[in-house]
């Protein structure tokens, strides 16, 4: 049985739904452990952008944290 367009934009949207989710608590968890220092750019922007969408989340983890210094 094929899934009808209405019943795969449900699964994609729920899926991306879900995945918003289980991103956006650990994105506003990283952020509250660490310094100013260690963020680039405005602590709000990330807070907003981050945990709203997926994509400002992934621009988080690859941009937005600084390196840890080793």
């Amino acid at each position: 049985m094929a899934l009808t367009k209405k019943q795969k934009k449900a699964i994609i949207t729920t899926g991306a739904l879900a995945a918003q989710a289980a991103v956006a608590p650990v994105i506003l968890r990283d952020l509250q452990k660490r310094s100013d220092d260690e963020i680039r750019g405005p602590r709000l922007l990330w807070r907003l952008w981050g945990s709203t969408n997926l994509l400002g989340a992934a621009v988080y983890w690859f941009y937005g944290r600084k390196p840890e210094a080793a």
